[in-house]
């Protein structure tokens, strides 16, 4: 039986999207699985929790999700884990773990949200006796002695890193430099995944929400991830030369404008935003029926709606189970996959 706590240096990493895809990964293999998140800022509403239960476990026979602790606060008085709540976390796990093979756990960053480091994810590694494994965002950079302090504060209970979002070209230069200098160390690195654009993307139904559309048909594809928003507009190239560029993109367009979106639906559209608030002609309609593009529309102009779409892309979220499939598809293309499942086989 298999347990094994994943948690991140910092907030964002993309620890809920590695536990998501390690799940789906077992789940695949035929394997009994169950799902623990032992602190949270929302305990009552905690959107990790929703997704896995909802999306990635429903249906499955394994036991439900418990309900997580409030996380303390960094700095209060007393210990970060007090006998009462160590007690709470050892039999929820107890009892999750009769009923499955693999427990992923979804543990606390290493820094807290005051942005300090703290001792939280040590403490519950050291509670419940099991291995941990800690991802690491790239951002702009990977500096090696951080990242080895960080390593080094979870020992002996570290089965290993993992390197997450490396820009691509850096790719080569952080497989020879960055983690050669840190398994040279003494450190367990299961491998780097590179930044992907479906996992900076947004799905459809969060541009519906952000924008407060309405669907102009059944809506279709809404989990589909959008990383590029193109202006539907009179261009001077050929329509599959602009929209034809880029794959999982979004087109913004006057409602009374058939010819351009007519043309945009020829290449790889995922979605037209339907600004004004007409209603699209019966072609538009029946052509994105058979593509199956949802339409979104809005009262809106075209501009107001670019603007109201600005940095939606900052604001991505794990959510989605196309980020999710994608996710494991990098992870089974860059992580030692053999010596990660023989961690999940082994621990206890």
């Amino acid at each position: 039986m298999g347990v094994l706590l994943v948690s991140a240096h910092l907030s964002g990493s993309g620890k809920t999207s590695l536990v998501a895809a390690l799940l789906t990964q077992l789940l695949a293999e035929g394997r009994r699985v169950a799902y623990y998140k032992p602190f949270s800022t929302s305990p009552d509403n905690d959107p990790d929790i929703a997704f896995i239960s909802e999306t990635i476990l429903a249906g499955t026979d394994g036991p439900p999700v418990p309900t997580p602790l409030a996380l303390p606060r960094n700095g209060s008085n007393g210990p970060l884990l007090p006998e009462e709540q160590s007690q709470t976390i050892r039999q929820c796990l107890s009892e999750i773990q009769s009923t499955a093979g693999v427990v992923l756990i979804e543990g606390p960053d290493a820094v807290s949200p005051d942005g300090e480091p703290w001792s939280l994810p040590i403490d519950l590694t050291d509670l419940l006796a099991c291995p941990a494994l800690l991802i690491f965002p790239y951002a702009n950079g990977l500096d090696f002695q951080t990242v080895l302090s960080a390593a080094e504060s979870f020992s002996p209970g570290l089965s290993g890193l993992v390197i997450n979002g490396v820009t691509s070209y850096r790719q080569r230069d952080v497989e020879r430099g960055s983690l050669a200098q840190l398994r040279a160390a003494g450190a367990t690195v299961f491998g780097a995944i590179p930044e992907d654009r479906v996992m900076l993307g947004v799905t459809v139904q969060q541009i519906s929400e952000q924008l407060g559309g309405r669907w102009i048909q059944d809506p279709v594809n809404t989990d589909a991830c959008i990383d590029r928003f193109l202006l539907g507009g009179n261009i001077m190239d050929a329509g599959h030369t602009y929209y034809g560029r880029y794959a999982n993109q979004a087109v913004i367009v006057r409602a009374e404008r058939p010819d351009i979106q007519m043309a945009s639906l020829m290449e790889d559209t995922k979605c037209l935003v339907l600004t004004g608030g007409s209603e699209p002609s019966d072609y538009v309609k029946a052509e994105a029926l058979e593509k199956d593009v949802p339409l979104i529309s809005v009262t809106e102009s075209t501009l107001s709606t670019a603007e109201a779409l600005a940095g939606v892309l900052e604001r991505a979220t794990p959510y989605s189970r196309t980020k999710v499939e994608r996710f494991g598809q990098l992870m089974r293309q860059n992580l030692d996959m053999e010596a990660l499942s023989a961690v999940l086989t082994t621990s206890s």
